[in-house]
Parts: C-alpha cells; sequence; structure tokens
C-alpha cells in the first residue's frame, strides 16, 4: 500500500506503482487544492507545499554503525540513518549488496540507486532507511559474520567513501553524539 497520503485526513490520493510514474503523482499533487500545513508523504519522502510550491523534505541520515544495527535492529527500523561499511558482495540481478564492518553485516537493497559500478573491497557511505522485511538470505557469508536477517537497507544515497580511515570517523561520530547529548 505505498502511495502518496495526505497526513491530515489520511486518504491516498495516488499510487505511484500502477503503471503511472510518480513524476505524475507530484504533477497531480500540484493541481489539488492544499493548505501549507498538509503533507504529502511518498516512501519516506515528504512533498512539504511551501509558498505556494511543493518540495521534498528528505530526513537527513543519522550516522549509525553496523554492529549497533545488527545488536538492536528493531530500534532502527523505519528510521533514515547514514552507514559506512566495505562492500563484502554485489548481485546486480538482485539489486543486493553486502556491507560489512568489521564482523557485522548489513543486507542492502540498492534497487534505488540506479546502475552503477560497485566495487567489492571497497568503502562506501549510504543513506537510506532500514526495512524490517528482509526475504532473502544474503548469498556469500563468510563463516564468523555476525548479522540479522531482520532488517535490510533500503539505500536511496550512497558513494564511495574508499581511503576513509574508520577509526578515526568512529571516533568523530562519538564525539559528535557525545556534544549533541549534552
Amino acid at each position: 500500500m505505498i502511495g502518496f497520503l495526505r497526513s491530515a485526513f489520511s486518504t491516498t490520493l495516488f499510487r505511484p506503482f500502477t503503471g503511472q510514474p510518480a513524476v505524475r503523482a507530484v504533477e497531480a499533487a500540484r493541481g489539488m487544492k492544499v493548505r501549507s500545513s498538509v503533507k504529502l508523504m511518498c516512501d519516506g519522502c515528504n512533498f512539504v507545499r511551501r509558498r505556494g510550491r511543493l518540495q521534498m523534505d528528505l530526513e537527513p541520515g543519522r550516522p549509525v554503525f553496523l554492529d549497533e544495527l545488527v545488536q538492536q535492529p528493531q530500534l532502527h527500523t523505519g528510521k533514515t540513518v547514514r552507514v559506512t561499511g566495505t562492500l563484502h558482495a554485489y548481485s546486480p540481478v538482485t539489486d543486493r549488496a553486502e556491507l560489512v564492518d568489521g564482523q557485522y553485516l548489513l543486507i542492502v537493497d540498492t534497487q534505488l540507486l540506479g546502475v552503477q559500478q560497485y566495487h567489492v573491497g571497497q568503502t562506501y557511505q549510504l543513506i537510506g532507511e532500514i526495512d524490517s522485511v528482509a526475504d532473502q538470505a544474503p548469498e556469500s557469508l563468510f563463516d564468523d559474520a555476525k548479522f540479522s536477517l531482520e532488517i535490510v537497507l533500503r539505500a536511496r544515497v550512497g558513494k564511495s567513501v574508499d581511503g576513509l580511515d574508520m577509526a578515526v570517523y568512529k571516533k568523530s561520530v562519538h564525539a559528535v553524539r557525545k556534544f549533541l547529548d549534552t
């Protein structure tokens, strides 16, 4: 039941996966007479009417480490996160990738990223939503990996950060968290 919803009334306006592209849904929403306080939602993206225009309002990805995701999957389900890890395997047929950090592994759905060249062994940073449905087991798990089949990352933004010093990155994320918590 993915579709555009008016959150104030919870009525379905358009389902983008019934044959028409999502762009038409935005055009249809533009023609509606909506007040500025009404939000339109689409798969984690919010469309907000500001000054008479529809603008996409995406949530920023909160930096999360793979060990946190694997150890507490239910805590992050439905949230937008930013994860960093090494690409262990990629299947273009299923649009699935395996991201590892130490002994922790996360399944990534790369369908929204489009066609890109992925290089196994490089470090990638991905932003997306954590979904609670992982319908396929990882294809090439290494023996001592700790992983969770309860979650999958539906990546919407990805970039190669090969050469990133993970130890320094982890220290800086922990320092920022500590600063923001106090």
